[in-house]
């Protein structure tokens, strides 16, 4: 499926949706007009596909329809788990924005500049950040939860001590960050993502003598 894609251009209706001019393409391929794949019953002729890559490489694809066009569907047979796409480039001590969705990740990087890795969403987000957390163990990672989220988000951070941006209060549920960029410009999403806060760092144990 990969192979017989075309490249993506700007011109795509979810790119035009999410207000993601600028991003980067080069990685991104659309399905060809009239290809005969089909998930769960609808043709993924159009679509954006977004790679998702493992430890192995290339480990599945994720099909993004025009808005209108259908939904968003994950290749059959090809594994989620574990599995990534960065916007951007990592680059040592930089932030990196962790999000469940390449539209999420889009806006932070216009945001900021700064990596933004796609977890392809919210249940992957843990093993995606324990990967870059073992890759680097002094990386500023900043978990960036949709509204809804934010008990999952608070628990990985302590765990692998990342900081989370969360969406601003009293937004609806599933609110993100390409929601906040389009509505209140990535000025105020890149201040929401430099003021994210790690959680407290756990008290040292002390052993009686």
């Amino acid at each position: 499926v990969w192979n017989r894609c075309e490249a993506a251009t700007a011109a795509h209706g979810y790119i035009v949706a999410k207000a993601a001019a600028g991003v980067p393409l080069d990685a991104l391929r659309v399905v060809p007009t009239g290809d005969a794949l089909r998930v769960q019953g609808q043709s993924m002729a159009g679509a954006l596909v977004v790679p998702a890559y493992g430890p192995q490489g290339l480990q599945s694809l994720q099909l993004i329809p025009p808005p209108g066009a259908g939904k968003k569907l994950n290749l059959p047979g090809a594994p989620m788990a574990g599995a990534s796409f960065t916007v951007g480039e990592v680059v040592p001590g930089a932030p990196v924005a962790l999000c469940e969705g390449i539209g999420q990740a889009w806006a932070c990087w216009q945001a900021t500049g700064n990596a933004a890795v796609v977890c392809f969403g919210w249940g992957n987000v843990g093993k995606v950040a324990a990967d870059l957390r073992q890759r680097d163990a002094s990386a500023r990672l900043v978990l960036v939860p949709d509204v809804g989220k934010e008990e999952s988000a608070a628990e990985i951070a302590q765990t692998l001590q990342c900081a989370v941006a969360y969406m601003p209060q009293g937004e609806v549920q599933n609110f993100d960050a390409n929601d906040l960029a389009q509505r209140d410009g990535h000025d105020v999403l890149a201040g929401l993502l430099e003021a994210a806060t790690e959680p407290p760092k756990p008290e040292p144990r002390y052993k009686l003598l």
